[in-house]
């Protein structure tokens, strides 16, 4: 049976990673294990996790830059196994779906899953009932883009021949992850069963907890990683005007959004069709504005 890490990048979430910990450690294969990373925080992730006594669980600080993305990396650096399985440590993995992966992986390359959120933790996880293994060149672009809080799972080997994940993005890392599994041709499924409970957040700090990165993270920024995801991706990209136009969209709305209006120009010349769209999300950010 292959075996498999689950990696959970943290920071400043004691009570969430606990949970997301647990959770992980109660589905795991033979001859695996959870690597926490703790990504520089204030809050150690140690102390949190302290009383878990399970050897397969190993607490590590983050030795490298700080960042999700670095922390993912890091962890991956870390493991032994085959596979790799990410989690958000603010998330739960629904009892099955981890033992699943090891079926899917006998066909794929890499693969997510779908998701469910919550705002009340559930008193008990509801357990991962397997659907549709849809293979992803079937389906539109923006669906071929797995997020890598929605029970992505890699083989280790492929991870590191497309290089990991850009510790330059600190948001939409997994959208540039994903293009780069696409460009390199890897056969990658999407399981239509739950596999993943979203955390939906509260206000920033109000349960202890550290927010949302991508609530956190501000318009003008996500435009400038649109940006350099768009050029990055710039040979894929220009084979698939399509998958272009789309990221060229994502990111004149967050020009909008930060009234960018120049900006937002700009990034239209290489999809004029996307004046008129750009032109309605600047008024209407300028009127909320207001």
């Amino acid at each position: 049976m292959l075996s498999l890490t689950i990696v959970i990048p943290t920071k400043d979430r004691p009570g969430f990673v606990r949970s997301a910990t647990l959770a992980a450690l109660a589905d795991l294969p033979q001859n695996s294990c959870v690597i926490v990373v703790d990504d520089h925080g204030t809050k150690p992730a140690k102390d949190a996790l302290a009383d878990i006594t399970d050897p397969r669980l190993k607490v590590l600080p983050n030795s490298g830059p700080r960042g999700p993305s670095s922390a993912r990396n890091f962890g991956v650096a870390q493991a032994k196994t085959e596979l790799i399985v990410f989690a958000d440590d603010d998330d739960l993995l629904a009892p099955g779906y981890v033992s699943h992966v090891v079926q899917m992986a006998q066909t794929a390359r890499y693969g997510f899953c779908a998701t469910e959120t919550f705002t009340t933790p559930p008193s008990q996880i509801p357990a991962f009932h397997p659907q549709q293994n849809l293979p992803l060149d079937t389906l539109p672009f923006r669906k071929q883009l797995g997020g890598l809080g929605c029970g992505f799972w890699i083989y280790r080997r492929d991870f590191h021949s497309v290089g990991g994940i850009n510790p330059a993005l600190r948001v939409n890392e997994d959208t540039d992850f994903s293009i780069r599994l696409l460009a390199a041709n890897l056969t990658g499924n999407f399981q239509t069963g739950t596999g993943v409970l979203i955390r939906q957040h509260l206000a920033a700090g109000a349960d202890g907890n550290l927010g949302q990165i991508t609530k956190r993270a501000n318009a003008a920024a996500r435009a400038g990683y649109f940006a350099a995801i768009i050029a990055d991706n710039a040979t894929y990209l220009t084979q698939r005007p399509a998958a272009k136009r789309y990221l060229t969209k994502r990111q004149v709305k967050m020009h909008a959004k930060a009234g960018q209006f120049r900006a937002g120009i700009n990034a239209c010349r290489s999809a004029p069709s996307l004046l008129g769209y750009f032109a309605l999300n600047y008024l209407v950010s300028r009127v909320t504005a207001a």
